[in-house]
């Protein structure tokens, strides 16, 4: 028996999940997976998150393949519960709040927690919002840290992708000290972790730089115009390779629209109706080629046509953490603690570059008579006079000559043409770097203690600092850019016009002309001139001060389980953001987004919540524990959390163990989360945009037999007529309105620990998650139709609609605003399984084993503004695995360890479910979709599959994938370890042209196979 461990029992722990203390070998009454720092940190990844993301019951939303998708996310690792959503997953750590990562929602990249200091990572699946607050409707990540070491401990890790880039290096200093006989503990650590980033020209298999991507096209076979509503066995998507784009170059293309034949126009029609594309070469000269193209596509093969640009597949991730860990007990009653953390972060990605559009204004644009288009400030069409001093005289000539064949269909005479308009990818004009800086800094102090033998305490004051910085490089500048393509020759000089004409009010000082013809051709100063870096710089602060007391019954009475618990406490939160951008890009003066500053009320919620432990049975026959717990928690929120107001969670679980080696658990949850201060202050944008109005005369009747009394209810006369042909202003960005989302959970489970065979345990638990009155964004013909459809004007829908003019006609200045609406649903239920062997032999040898494992039964979005009831069903599809799976075995002989990991990934759908399987959808003709049975209208009804031949059978679906890892670690005395390891032994890269950059194809790695090396040194 050791003594240390049964001190430790005796005083028992905070299982995740509740505050109530359980013995530390009773298990959980929430479905909980916990894996220990060894089991994720296992391989040559210095991310934290990352392996975090390969557990199965997480998805890979947010990690460093695709963190890249948005503006300011590179290197973020954010963790998305059963698929439900980054927001509806709650991170905590040792069971308390974390400042956010990003400006105005709460979720926390987890990459800035120190794995030095990681003891356990716990998953609970299902609603906790009653134990933990707002956001656990999905369930709760809790990272759980060492408050107690001693000694020093160095950690140092290497690796490479066998193709010698995507170097990984981290280094960890851990030492800790007890002092005063034991009774207090500091603890200091400090990371640095250097991720190198992976381009798209060093995996050209997968990205297609230089050679082509790989992808799907259209079959040029499937001629027929059978869509969605029949299939006719011919695949109408086929997989092609070395796909190449034929529309757009890195030199420049001359747009051509061959309407004719090649005698009516010789230059932009072939013999064979294929149009001809012209394009600058390298020495600036326009040459003409025929493309093998495909239709509608804009692709081309067979080594005609432009690569992709470079970018970056991972991006370059530098991080610096620090960490201070301190506690003392002064008495038994009376423990003060303190925890303080800073992290630095610098990421750098590289985006697509900046590029020229071609197509505008339509005919007069395409022909060259009409470049006003190209006038709207924050656009990407660029007009090149004719007259351009760059270009050749020949080569303008045979662009007025394309533009007079296009003229001349329409009977237009020639010699009309001002200039064109180029698509041009700009890969020469400067790397578009994302350059961003994270710092975050978290401070938490508090006290707890034993007031007596069945009493505790615990009061913490947590505050935490997130600051952005992120720099768009060579961000081009339109009105610069527009002025530098307008060239001349002036006295032997090729300058800008602006600074050539007469007029000297126009003058743009520093103007450098700038040559886009051929790949190059840009001169450094006039990059100089239409290049800039954009800034957006961010805050967000979090205040939460959390208290509460646990006792138990034990003085008074006691049931026959034992005494009944209980725990009160209450708790403060306020949520704080701020972003800015610089003044000139916010003006959309750039390639870079036009962002408003972000500048919206705190949010602030006083909550109270309690548990109850009640154990009914013990130690009795078929009753080896009998228990029933429950949480409620009140939260009064204030008007930054939009209609929020005071909502209630709770849960009620039960434990019943018939006998030792068997239990049962299960858990029943309402739960809440608020809007985010992104949701509700989003900085509202007047925008134009064309829909109808139903309460005019000529829609009236085309809604649901409610609408004409709705309108008469809005105050719009019967026959009203609005007589507005052009497009109307609407307001874009928050919504105040905004209520929280609720979500109903269920789950149950058993839990088996066989005492025929020691060291095996299984649990297995169902969970079913309801998640309503879901936060999505909605357009405004969708959110006026649900308004007047609806049974009355009472909904959300209508919220989000200015008062009506005294005539009934909508608000001229903004008839409505457009944003989120809670309106949508969300479910998810499924399996999962936990199986663990542990084996310890006579000769020392031990064998550890584990599988954790998670089937999806049901994975459903109602996100139909029009049909909200009606399903879309994602089991399967990319980035939803139905079956997902981890596996682990080691095996240890005296010094030696050696372990292998494997990662199962079921086949996914590619595309949508619904193409190849039943479906559920509303009757909408009287008969059932794709078929002649009949339906009573507006009725949901099983369908056949939408599109079957939408891919060759061997492409529906994307394969199963299992990745494996081996290591090896050496053991030197008690005081090194080294380990060497290989991570993707068979070189597993995403299949059928994905990259692993998207949404749901992050799911797979893109780094391929990779070897590291570390070391352990403890003193």
């Amino acid at each position: 028996e050791n003594p240390e461990q049964t001190a430790a029992e005796s005083r028992g722990i905070t299982v995740t999940g509740s505050r109530i203390r359980r013995d530390v070998n009773l298990d959980s009454v929430v479905p909980v997976i916990s894996v220990t720092r060894d089991e994720i940190l296992n391989d040559g990844n210095i991310s934290l998150g990352d392996a975090l993301n390969d557990l199965p019951a997480l998805r890979s939303t947010f990690n460093s393949s695709n963190s890249q998708r948005f503006i300011g996310t590179s290197g973020l690792s954010l963790l998305d519960l059963r698929g439900l959503g980054t927001p509806r997953t709650l991170t905590v750590v040792n069971g308390r709040r974390h400042v956010t990562a990003s400006v105005g929602s709460f979720q926390v990249d987890v990459n800035t927690i120190p794995s030095a200091l990681l003891e356990r990572v716990d998953v609970v699946t299902g609603g906790s919002s009653a134990v933990y607050g707002s956001e656990a409707i999905a369930g709760v990540v809790n990272f759980v840290l060492r408050d107690d070491y001693e000694g020093l401990q160095l950690d140092s890790l290497v690796s490479i992708s066998d193709r010698g880039d995507g170097r990984q290096f981290s280094v960890e200093g851990l030492w800790g000290k007890n002092f005063a006989d034991g009774r207090g503990n500091i603890t200091l650590t400090a990371e640095y972790a250097d991720s190198q980033r992976v381009f798209n020209s060093q995996r050209p298999e997968i990205s297609g730089f230089g050679i082509g991507f790989t992808g799907f096209v259209v079959n040029p076979d499937d001629t027929t115009a059978e869509g969605l509503t029949n299939s006719n066995g011919i695949p109408d998507n086929i997989l092609a390779r070395n796909l190449l784009l034929d529309f757009i170059s890195d030199g420049g293309t001359v747009q051509t629209f061959c309407l004719s034949d090649e005698v009516s126009q010789p230059l932009a029609c072939d013999a064979n109706g294929l149009e001809r594309r012209f394009r600058f070469g390298a020495d600036g000269r326009l040459f003409g080629e025929v493309t093998d193209q495909f239709a509608a596509d804009g692709l081309a093969s067979n080594g005609t046509g432009t690569a992709l640009s470079d970018g970056t597949l991972l991006p370059d991730v530098e991080r610096t953490t620090i960490n201070l860990l301190a506690n003392f007990e002064v008495s038994s009653a009376f423990r003060p603690f303190v925890e303080f953390k800073y992290v630095n972060i610098d990421s750098l990605g590289q985006g697509t570059p900046s590029f020229f559009n071609s197509f505008c204004g339509g005919l007069g644009g395409a022909s060259g008579l009409d470049p006003s288009c190209a006038d709207v400030a924050s656009s990407a069409f660029f007009f090149v006079p004719i007259t351009n001093a760059f270009l050749d005289p020949a080569d303008a000539q045979t662009i007025s000559n394309i533009q007079d064949e296009l003229l001349g269909l329409f009977g237009i005479g020639p010699g009309l043409s001002q200039g064109f308009f180029i698509n041009r990818n700009n890969s020469d004009f400067g790397t578009r770097n994302d350059k961003l800086n994270r710092e975050t800094y978290r401070f938490v102090g508090g006290v707890d203690g034993n007031i007596s033998s069945n009493t505790r305490y615990e009061l913490s004051f947590n505050y935490g600092r997130f600051t952005t910085q992120l720099e768009a490089q060579n961000d081009l500048i339109f009105a610069n850019t527009r002025a530098a393509l307008d060239s001349v020759v002036d006295g032997g000089n090729i300058v800008c016009r602006v600074n050539a004409d007469a007029d000297p009010s126009n003058d743009l000082p520093g103007c450098v002309p700038l040559n886009p013809f051929g790949f190059g051709a840009p001169s450094d100063e006039a990059l100089a001139f239409i290049n800039t870096t954009s800034q957006l710089n961010g805050k967000a602060q979090q205040y939460n001060v959390l208290g509460f007391i646990s006792t138990d019954s034990s003085p008074f009475f006691e049931l026959p389980g034992g005494p009944v618990g209980v725990v009160v406490g209450g708790e403060w939160r306020r949520e704080t953001a701020f972003e800015q951008p610089d003044e000139f890009s916010a003006g959309g003066n750039t390639f870079f987004n036009a962002f408003d500053v972000f500048d919206p009320p705190a949010l602030e919620v006083y909550e109270l919540f309690g548990e109850i432990n009640v154990p009914l049975l013990a130690n009795r026959p078929f009753f080896e524990e009998l228990t029933f717990t429950a949480a409620g928690r009140i939260s009064d929120y204030n008007s930054g959390a939009g209609s929020t107001g005071t909502v209630e969670a709770w849960n009620l679980n039960g434990i019943w163990a018939p006998v030792r080696d068997l239990r049962f658990r299960a858990n029943f949850s309402r739960s809440v989360r608020s809007p985010t201060l992104s949701d509700l202050f989003s900085p509202q944008t007047v925008n134009f945009l064309f829909f109808d109005d139903p309460c005019d005369v000529d829609f009236i009747d085309q809604g649901s037999g409610t609408r004409g009394a709705n309108c008469l209810a809005a105050g719009v006369p019967v026959g009203f007529d609005e007589n507005i042909t052009g497009n109307r202003s609407v307001l874009q960005g928050g919504n105040t309105l905004l209520r929280a989302e609720t979500s109903d959970s269920f789950t149950a489970g058993a839990i088996i620990q066989p005492r025929f065979l020691p060291g095996f345990s299984l649990s297995v638990d169902y969970y079913n998650i309801d998640i309503d009155n879901v936060i999505a964004n909605v357009g405004p013909q969708a959110i006026l139709n649900n308004c007047f459809d609806a049974a009355d004007l009472n909904n959300t829908f209508c919220e989000a609609i200015r008062p009506r003019q005294p005539d009934g006609s909508l608000d001229v200045n903004a008839a409505l605003v457009t944003g989120p609406i809670n309106f949508a649903a969300l479910t998810a239920e499924g399996l999962d399984f936990d199986a663990r062997y542990v084996r310890t032999f006579g000769n020392g040898h031990r064998l550890s084993l584990r599988a954790i494992a998670t089937y999806v039964i049901d994975r459903t979005n109602f996100l139909d503004t029009n049909n909200p009831e009606v399903p879309n069903d994602v089991r399967g599809e990319l980035g939803d695995p139905v079956w997902a799976a981890n596996f682990n075995a080691a095996y240890t002989a005296g010094a030696f360890t050696l372990s292998w990991s494997g990662r199962f990934i079921d086949s996914q759908f590619n595309g949508a479910r619904e193409n190849i399987n039943n479906n559920i959808e509303l009757c909408t003709t009287g008969t059932i979709p794709r078929t002649d049975t009949p339906c009573t209208t507006g009725e949901l009804v099983k369908a056949p599959p939408r599109n079957p031949d939408v891919f060759d059978a061997e492409f529906q679906k994307f394969p199963t994938r299992l990745t494996q890892d081996v290591r090896l670690d050496i053991d030197i005395k008690d005081n090194y370890r080294f380990s060497f390891g290989v991570d993707n032994i068979t070189d597993k890269l995403p299949p059928f042209g994905l990259t692993g950059a998207g949404a749901g194809s992050g799911i797979f790695s893109n780094r391929g196979r990779t070897f590291f090396a570390s070391i352990r040194a403890e003193m």
